[in-house]
């Protein structure tokens, strides 16, 4: 075991000194990519045998990066570099970049930052009740005054079924609702304006292909489409915008790695998930339509100013018509942060993760000492390890070292680089690698000293801590700080979840619930949580995640059969078998509102993600009163699409005009008549009033009836969307809802 010890620190040393041989380019390379050529360096340096053939394959291995220049930068001189060009907005390209040449490019003195990060990982029929829809909806066959039509939703995401029925506009298959699809992951087209995948913009090619890549092994984008755009079909299982146009992006998650060819793979980026932004709303303007787009994907940041270009690219995408919705994330699950403040000598907590390998990352001001401490038991200290940040063993950068504990072995690397977005602050990368996973090992407490100083500590919902009774003093862990990028960006409008359905019953007849949420309507309990890295809040609005039903994939059926435990509903159609089902989290939440933006965006296709915000602040439903908002776990409440609605048709100032909809009746207009069909014979009088969307009063009556049935002849002259106030002292016949006459 000594042997093994000792090879493990020789390993160290010898990825220490092939590190130390890359180039700085003063913090104009991102950590990732800095993470990623020095990987491959130290590919390269393990074995000599090999080394000319690793060389020769890094060479021929292309990246997708962010790249911000000066005007004098042009394609030519790029294309020096091996660059190939495919979007630019303002100072900020996306090209695809030899990664032995990625160094070289960043220290051209006409380039000020290369960036990347690696591929995201993912995150009906009660919904419109709860976040107040049905008001939008005039209940009846005809079309709806606010359904989405003339606008576009895109939705970037994985595991699509293009056949779907839920994806045609109605039971009669009459029309196919998607009309432009990117598939990342597909063989590379004929197309030049496209990296990597193939496109399909007509109905019957996109058809043809039956689903994505990676249709036959994920569900996730056939569900989140569903929510949003769904029509759903012949079932209660509607989406949001159900009229709305669907264009779509098949990009490439972390679980869709085995599906990449291995020369490929460092050309799936956060600069490729923005060619998919783009590629989304650019087809929309070229229909010229409004467009909100879907991602319901996230990464961990390294630090939130260290995706800079990423967030500038996005902000720079996004203005009037042109709105981005991205989930929070899930990482709720575990205590991901912990912070020593200045002045305090130390904090700490423990190390929480369920395999050998777990990277943390530290913010700090000054020069902290990093101290691993492994316990035996309860207060008893069998071996620790200290390591000053000041230290004169760091090796460009890189400082290495291990803790013996027994007849275990847990390695320290932790990588050093200086940002130019956060002024002041070192930040470290702390790997820890043990010869078996972490959790089998005793308990080892990560605490950092220092009071002269103040650092963070951030990990993720897989690289967590526990806060245990085995040293009180190390309890410094709590749920925060896990906004996902980049619903972290100030550009993003970023969703969290709010629970509802408890419980569901599958096909197999079995009760599925989690009780693990203490109250209905309240945040999720897996819900990630602000303050964003540097301090902001997020998320931005909340919308129910927990077992929201929709579609799921029929091609993910056919290759798992069994897999069935959250399918409420099968039907047949065409020879094929096509699923209904539940699912959980932000990545559910994120395209309801995303679906009621298009509502929105029908009604005024000009706003901006400013106005939605401010839309938001003003409209939102506050589930916990005594809670000021926005905040970190709400941000500012949860998503009205009635009271929102009525906010940009300007008519919500309306002291009369209630912000619900009737409970005991259902109003329906056509041909200059209104129908009224109540739920019991009402036992009192009935005023009606009908506004102008200019907030006008254009026609009050009293109504009397006998009869569960009543219908009026409107006097209103001139066609457009019109408020209908019931007020009565039955509670369940008043309320407010938009008609179309």
């Amino acid at each position: 075991m000594r042997h093994l010890q000792r090879y493990i620190a020789m390993m160290l040393l010898v990825l220490a000194m092939s590190a130390g041989a890359q180039t700085k380019s003063s913090g104009r390379l991102s950590a990732w990519l800095q993470e990623t050529i020095r990987h491959g360096s130290r590919q390269n340096s393990i074995s000599s045998t090999d080394k000319s053939e690793r060389r020769a394959e890094t060479a021929s291995m292309l990246t997708t990066v962010f790249v911000q220049m000066n005007d004098s930068l042009d394609d030519k001189t790029l294309a020096q570099y091996g660059c190939k060009k495919y979007a630019q907005l303002g100072d900020i390209a996306i090209v695809t970049v030899p990664l032995d040449k990625i160094d070289s490019l960043s220290q051209h003195p006409e380039v000020l930052r290369v960036e990347a990060n690696d591929k995201a990982h993912t995150t009906m029929d009660t919904v419109p009740g709860i976040t107040n829809l049905l008001p939008l909806y005039e209940q009846t066959s005809a079309h709806l005054p606010y359904t989405g039509r003339g606008v576009v939703m895109g939705l970037m995401d994985v595991g699509f079924d293009l056949t779907h029925p839920t994806f045609y506009n109605n039971a009669t298959l009459s029309e196919y609702r998607i009309k432009a699809f990117w598939d990342q992951l597909a063989p590379i087209g004929d197309t030049n304006h496209l990296p990597v995948g193939s496109e399909w913009t007509t109905g019957e090619d996109i058809l043809s292909r039956r689903c994505s890549t990676d249709g036959h092994e994920q569900s996730h984008g056939t569900h989140t489409t569903g929510i949003a755009a769904g029509s759903g079909f012949d079932s209660p299982y509607r989406g949001v915008a159900w009229e709305s146009d669907i264009c779509l992006v098949a990009n490439a998650d972390i679980e869709d790695t085995a599906l990449i060819d291995k020369n490929d793979y460092y050309l799936y980026t956060t600069a490729t998930d923005a060619l998919g932004f783009k590629y989304l709303f650019d087809y929309a303007d070229s229909q010229h339509k409004p467009c909100v787009v879907s991602f319901s994907e996230g990464y961990r940041p390294y630090m939130d100013d260290d995706d800079r270009l990423f967030n500038l690219f996005l902000s720079r995408l996004v203005g009037p018509g042109h709105i981005l919705v991205a989930s929070a994330g899930n990482e709720c699950q575990e205590m991901t942060y912990f912070k020593k403040p200045m002045g305090v000598e130390s904090a700490g907590s423990f190390v929480r993760v369920f395999r050998p390998k777990v990277s943390y990352r530290l913010l700090s001001d000054g020069t902290p000492v990093v101290r691993l401490i492994a316990y035996q038991g309860k207060d008893v200290v069998d071996k620790e390890l200290r390591l000053p940040m000041d230290n004169e063993n760091w090796q460009d950068d890189l400082l290495i070292d291990t803790l013996f504990i027994n007849e275990d072995t847990c390695a320290v690397s932790i990588d050093r680089y200086q940002t130019p977005f956060i002024k002041g602050k070192t930040v470290y990368q702390i790997q820890l690698t043990a010869n078996r996973s972490l959790n089998r090992l005793e308990h080892i407490a990560m605490v950092i000293e220092g009071t002269d100083c103040e650092a963070e500590v951030f990990g993720s919902s897989t690289n967590s801590f526990g806060n245990y009774d085995t040293d009180i003093r190390w309890n410094a862990a709590e749920k925060s700080h896990n906004i996902l990028a980049p619903g972290c960006f100030d550009a993003i409008i970023t969703v969290g979840s709010t629970s509802h359905r408890q419980s569901y019953t599958n096909v197999n007849g079995h009760v599925i619930s989690d009780t693990l949420d203490p109250e209905a309507g309240h945040v999720s309990w897996f819900s990630s949580v602000g303050p964003t890295m540097d301090g902001r809040t997020k998320p931005d609005v909340t919308a129910p995640g927990k077992n929201v039903i929709s579609s799921l994939s029929s091609l993910y059926l056919e290759a798992h059969p069994n897999e069935t435990s959250n399918h409420v509903q099968h039907f047949d159609l065409d020879g094929r078998t096509y699923v209904w089902g539940a699912l959980t989290g932000t990545s559910m939440s994120t395209p309801i509102v995303a679906g009621i933006i298009a509502l929105w965006l029908q009604a005024n296709p000009t706003l901006t993600p400013d106005d939605i915000r401010g839309i938001l602040q003003r409209t939102c439903q506050h589930p916990e009163a005594q809670l000021s908002y926005p905040n970190n776990l709400y941000g500012h409440g949860e998503i009205d699409a009635y009271k929102g609605l009525l906010d940009i048709l300007g008519i919500d100032g309306i002291q009369e005009l209630s912000h619900h909809q009737p409970q005991g009746v259902m109003l329906t207009t056509k041909d200059g008549l209104m129908h009224l069909q109540f739920d019991k014979t009402p036992s009192e009088p009935i005023l009606l009033s009908i506004y102008a969307t200019s907030g006008t009063l254009v026609h009050r009556q009293w109504l009397t009836t006998d009869s569960q049935q009543t219908t009026i002849t409107l006097p209103v002259r001139s066609s457009g969307i019109y408020a209908v106030q019931l007020t009565s002292q039955d509670k369940t016949l008043t309320g407010s809802q938009l008609v179309k006459l």
